[in-house]
């Protein structure tokens, strides 16, 4: 009787399984199983007049003559092709339309099967916004545009009401405050860098941020998408709503708090506008350097300090790597903490952050050298 029950039982499941997946002579000679077409469905209507919205922006855009001496010769691809324009060997110059490399850029991340509602809705926002104010300019005036935004932090941010919010005690909130007036606008540009060059080579990044800025404008720099994730990820830091965004009052919007009206960012990284970004960088390397604080002892702050004498480069790396991945910065920099601070920050580095070192370094080493 057990057995019949059991061949009974087989018997159904072989039949349900045959009705799923179809009889053997059903499938392919490819041995692959047709599947449904879903194209219709798959296709989301906002996001194809979006991309037709932004191809239009190029029908009057014209390209200019780029002057590439600086780095003829090289080879270029990758991202560095994505935002110069220029694949293969460079020459002496190049004929270049920003307006269309920033339209490809965009539509690249439409064209991402995962892509956020939110990327959908305000992708054709900074390319308007490049086209009605490009502000071509040089290196050093670009950083000369986050030194000032440093200082406008500085001079206004309510150190005292940021300590209490971060839980911070006397001796905290003063390694907080100490670290926050260490860091310089070039430090910014060092650390925006490293997030928006695809290579460690930093005399290659600064002569083609040089480029760039002169030919396609800090607005240009500003409005690059982040082409390899789903987020609304933009701009020359590649911030995301993790570092701006009022709703959720974490990261550079939580420090934002404490700034007048008059000097505090907009609320979304869509709405940021020129030097408004270096202001967003320092604003999020704030809450970073309040949560280094938090986990550190007197003892580690001294040799901090006395490690960053030696090379003051290494907040530059933290701020870096606390842009990419918080927690794990944190964790490598108080593994580094405590052993004294001994070597450098890059030995202590792991897991996805270990590139990060070189890159920071090399960055701001090629930074200081140019200027």
């Amino acid at each position: 009787m057990k057995i019949q029950k059991l061949t009974i039982v087989f018997a159904v499941v072989a039949s349900l399984f045959l009705v799923a997946c179809g009889k053997k002579d059903e499938v392919p000679a490819s041995g692959v199983s047709e599947k449904p077409d879903t194209s219709a469905i798959l296709v989301n209507p906002l996001k194809e007049i979006k991309k037709k919205e932004i191809r239009g922006y190029t029908n009057n855009s014209t390209p200019v003559i780029v002057d590439t001496r600086s780095i003829t010769g090289r080879k270029l691809g990758g991202l560095y092709s994505d935002i110069t324009g220029i694949s293969g060997r460079v020459g002496t110059s190049h004929e270049i339309n920003f307006v269309k490399l920033l339209a490809d850029m965009w539509i690249r991340k439409l064209e991402r099967v995962n892509v956020s509602e939110a990327t959908i809705k305000s992708s054709n926002i900074p390319i308007e916004f490049y086209l009605a104010d490009q502000k071509k300019m040089t290196l050093g005036q670009f950083v000369i545009d986050a030194e000032m935004q440093v200082a406008m932090v500085k001079k206004n941010l309510n150190f005292e009401a940021a300590c209490r919010d971060y839980k911070l005690n006397t001796v905290e909130c003063g390694m907080f405050k100490a670290l926050a007036q260490d860091i310089r606008g070039l430090d910014l540009i060092a650390y925006g860098m490293t997030e928006i060059m695809p290579t460690s080579e930093g005399d290659l990044n600064v002569k083609v941020l040089d480029i760039l800025l002169r030919n396609a404008g800090s607005n240009y720099m500003f409005t690059i998408p982040a082409l390899h994730d789903r987020m609304l990820s933009l701009g020359y830091y590649q911030f995301t709503s993790y570092a701006v965004n009022s709703g959720t009052g974490q990261g550079a919007s939580r420090m934002n708090k404490f700034l007048p009206k008059e000097a505090k960012i907009p609320g979304s990284v869509i709405a940021l506008r020129n030097g408004e970004h270096h202001r967003a960088a320092y604003l999020f390397a704030l809450d970073n350097l309040a949560n280094l604080a938090k986990r550190t002892n007197e003892k580690e702050f001294v040799a901090l300090k006395k490690a960053l004498k030696q090379k003051p480069g290494d907040i530059v790396t933290f701020m870096a790597t606390a842009h990419h991945a918080p927690g794990l910065a944190l964790r490598c920099m108080k593994s580094w903490l405590s052993k004294g601070a001994k070597g450098t920050l890059n030995e202590h580095l792991f897991g996805r952050l270990r590139p990060y070192g070189k890159k920071s370094d090399n960055n701001l080493a090629a930074l200081e050298r140019s200027l």
